[in-house]
């Protein structure tokens, strides 16, 4: 889906006017030095904070969203799940690439297979033809159905002309499978883990690939996520400080927001969505706490961990930008306020009209070209590309 430059621009202008939103809250910028720093002292509460629940279940809600009541309690869970974070070593081991594409006579792409706790899973690698290191994106894909080379073509075709300048790592993320061409690499269906050991899977591949291949500058990495990759790309980022840049498009970013809170309270009420992830947390935690399983402080914890707009807080983002369209009915735009008022240096891409999705189609071509005119801007400055 490479934007045709020569189509008329008079649709991207009208799409563009009055969509880039200040990103100024009244908030003061972030000035923790460390997120260890901020959860000793930090607050995790954003504008608008509400629990929206009512009847039998309220008060144990309430234990579960309140974070301004539960403060001492709150920088307790942030400090445990920091601690376990830091804990844990990623590792992408028994390397081997399964299967290589060379018909793009511009570089090759690389299915590889590799493992993560000794959970086989794989992933796609996009390297251009040069004979200089080149700046790393690591991908962040949509849905729970792994990586495949329409995801793949997406991205490349928002990167544009930064196509050939850019090596490209997306990880499928354990549980889910990686494919390319007639061949693929098949994970455990049953080790899913949306949100969280995602991250620690496609830190892994990445940190793998800068070794493996000699093209990677490990000095210039962006995350770049799109949906359930977005939210992904966003903690990836606050992990690991080697990303040094973030754009992502339509991710959740609060699990405590309204819209997901929402979600949630449906899901307890025996409600159904098809959104990537919710059945794995409704089945974990969700309705474990509903029978008294686990604890609100349980729940809240897997919430906070999911969140990255919480954690931006501690004011260390890197380098972000968020895109939202106003008629995302799937993941709502109150994800990118979210995140725009933890932390007022993200840059907002407000697109009118735009759905989840509806910038994939070629309807919608100023939609995406929107997006990646932008994208391409945002990394040619944060990965110092011309």
């Amino acid at each position: 889906m490479r934007p045709n430059k020569s189509l008329v621009v008079l649709p991207l202008l009208l799409v563009l006017a009055g969509c880039f939103e200040d990103s100024g809250t009244s908030n003061p910028a972030p000035s923790y030095a460390t997120v260890a720093e901020w959860t000793q002292t930090g607050n995790a509460t954003l504008p608008g904070d509400a629990s929206l629940a009512t009847g039998a279940i309220k008060p144990r809600w309430d234990s579960v969203v309140d974070l301004s009541t539960h403060a001492t309690l709150v920088r307790q869970d942030l400090q445990s799940i920091l601690a376990d974070w830091n804990a844990r070593r990623p590792v992408a081991s028994q390397w081997e690439i399964v299967a290589t594409d060379s018909s793009d006579r511009r570089g090759k792409t690389h299915l590889v297979r590799f493992s993560v706790d000794g959970i086989v899973q794989g992933g796609l690698v996009w390297i251009p033809k040069s004979d200089k290191p080149l700046p790393v994106v690591l991908f962040g894909h949509p849905s729970d159905n792994g990586i495949n080379s329409l995801f793949f073509t997406l991205l490349r075709g928002l990167l544009g002309s930064l196509d050939t300048q850019v090596v490209v790592v997306a990880p499928a993320y354990r549980g889910e499978p990686a494919s390319l061409g007639g061949n693929s690499v098949e994970s455990d269906t049953s080790k899913q883990s949306p949100w969280d050991r995602d991250v620690d899977d496609g830190l892994a591949f990445l940190e793998a690939s800068l070794e493996q291949f000699p093209s990677c500058d490990p000095a210039r990495i962006a995350a770049v996520g799109y949906s359930r990759g977005a939210g992904v790309s966003l903690l990836s980022a606050l992990r690991d400080p080697s990303i040094g840049s973030v754009f992502q498009i339509a991710g959740p970013t609060d699990f405590l927001a309204p819209s997901l809170q929402n979600i949630a309270l449906g899901l307890l009420g025996d409600k159904t969505y098809d959104l990537p992830g919710l059945d794995y947390l409704n089945a974990k935690y969700l309705q474990p706490f509903k029978s008294g399983a686990i604890s609100a402080d349980s729940l809240r914890r897997v919430l906070l961990r999911r969140s990255a707009a919480r954690w931006a807080l501690s004011g260390q983002l890197p380098a972000t930008q968020t895109v939202h369209g106003t008629a995302d009915s799937t993941v709502n735009p109150d994800q990118a306020q979210a995140l725009v008022a933890a932390d007022r240096r993200v840059a907002y891409l407000k697109i009118q009209g735009m759905t989840h999705s509806s910038f994939l189609s070629p309807a919608s071509f100023s939609q995406s070209s929107a997006i990646s005119t932008d994208l391409q801007k945002f990394l040619k400055a944060n990965l110092r590309l011309k």
